[in-house]
């Protein structure tokens, strides 16, 4: 049975708190339950205040069998920040928009002894699968669209990244390129001309992630869209104009994070639900806590 937890960013105090109300006690440096296990489901670092507490916690409940990961984009964007481009440069080019992003955690490891430990994280990374299928249930960061986590497992090793995926992984043109982007960082589609929007960040965006747990041929843009376009929010969505009308359709429960929502947290479809409620921007830390059922209930939500 298993008990699966949102992104974290750091927040190692709302991690602490959450493992405690689930019954998680600490043992030897390691948060154990008599009966279940924990999935984390990626985005451990950044943003947050207690980064290197974080990924102390989360290690070492994975490393010593009380819990199981898969890599959040921010991981990803992490070991990609960190490798060397065989052309020069990094993987992820060292420029100030991608440098912000990552800020909080370079100043958590900003001496030698301490970056070292990071680079012994960089390759704990690589270690954790892309997604988990367990049979009953299924976890990704971002999306589950079974055609790309087909096409993945034929390429990577374990389910993890290999250096030479990483690498062709950089390059847009690539099949690797779209499938990991979907997969960690899900959905999107290009808004209207004349149409943009401001992310969390600031910055300004045309193209728009989707909820792609929602037959766009049943929602409005409101419904469909993560973000608000007032031109388009009551509209019905154009579902015959969209490049890839995927939905999750499937009755094998699946878990993800990623998307910052807010509000109270809950199931967004009876075989689907979204566990980032946004703490490191004030909102909660969140888990479900999965006991074999294949709809998922709103009363197994747990948060901070």
């Amino acid at each position: 049975m298993y008990d699966l937890i949102g992104d974290i960013h750091g927040h190692a105090d709302e991690l602490r708190q959450l493992l405690f109300k689930l019954d998680y006690t600490e043992q030897h440096g390691v948060y154990r339950h008599p009966t279940r296990q924990v999935i984390f489901l990626g985005d451990f670092v950044d943003r947050g205040p207690k980064i290197r507490e974080t990924l102390h916690i989360v290690r070492a409940m994975v490393d010593g069998g009380a819990a199981r990961a898969v890599m959040g984009n921010h991981e990803y964007n992490a070991v990609a920040f960190h490798e060397k481009h065989p052309r020069g440069g990094h993987l992820r080019p060292h420029m100030p928009r991608n440098i912000l992003q990552h800020l909080r955690t370079i100043e958590e490891f900003n001496s030698r002894e301490l970056f070292e430990e990071w680079q012994g994280y960089i390759q704990w990374f690589k270690t954790l699968p892309l997604f988990l299928d367990l049979g009953q249930l299924r976890v990704v960061h971002a999306c589950w669209d079974p055609r790309h986590i087909e096409f993945l497992r034929s390429v990577l090793t374990n389910d993890c990244l290999t250096d030479a995926v990483l690498l062709r992984a950089t390059d847009r043109s690539t099949p690797e390129y779209h499938a990991i982007e979907e997969t960690l960082k899900g959905k999107e589609i290009t808004l209207p001309p004349g149409l943009s929007f401001y992310d969390k960040d600031r910055n300004e965006r045309t193209k728009m992630r989707i909820r792609w747990w929602c037959n766009p041929q049943s929602c409005t843009y409101a419904d469909y869209y993560l973000e608000s376009i007032p031109d388009l929010d009551p509209l019905p969505v154009d579902h015959a104009s969209l490049p890839d009308a995927y939905h999750y359709a499937e009755e094998t429960p699946v878990f993800f994070g990623h998307y910052w929502l807010r509000g109270t947290p809950q199931i967004l479809r009876p075989h689907a639900v979204c566990l980032d409620y946004s703490v490191a921007r004030g909102g909660e830390l969140v888990a479900y806590r999965w006991s074999g059922e294949q709809e998922l209930r709103a009363e197994n939500l747990v948060t901070t």
